[in-house]
């Protein structure tokens, strides 16, 4: 499970230090590997092996012929890549999916139970202001749901 917020800088060449945390559910999980693709929010996600096969199977369930599920399809699928952790800890993440997401220097490293959400911080700070601003209906939404 990944928790928490932490703040890394990506440097010149892309590479992104992962959180010291989050590192050995990724070794133990994954050998080190993670696999790193786009989210419908303006960010990336980062998933360890047993969780991206997880995400596979779940995708591969969804009907292929409904438009948004081809379109979620492509995305993910296209976008995806294997990142593997550097001696020092650290992903190489491709310009393609830096741009997606506008990282450039510091970046926010989220945990979000069984993936890691990598962050531009004033999109996240965005996205975090909208969360409370509709902290009301977030609320009846989950009541509705059983929570």
């Amino acid at each position: 499970m990944f928790l928490g917020n932490f703040t890394h800088t990506i440097d010149s060449k892309g590479r992104l230090s992962i959180p010291v945390k989050f590192r050995e559910p990724i070794n133990v999980d994954s050998k080190g590997i993670v696999y790193v693709t786009t989210e419908l929010d303006p960010c990336l996600a980062a998933y360890t092996l047993s969780e991206w096969d997880r995400l596979l199977e779940k995708i591969k369930s969804l009907p292929l012929m409904n438009q948004g599920v081809k379109e979620y399809r492509r995305l993910i699928y296209s976008r995806a890549t294997e990142c593997s952790l550097d001696k020092q800890g650290r992903i190489l993440i491709p310009q393609k999916l830096r741009d997606h997401a506008g990282l450039d220097g510091d970046t926010y490293v989220i945990g979000n139970d069984n993936k890691i959400e990598i962050w531009n911080p004033e999109r996240w700070d965005k996205a975090e202001a909208r969360a409370m601003e509709a902290a009301p209906e977030i609320q009846e939404e989950l009541a509705k749901l059983g929570m």
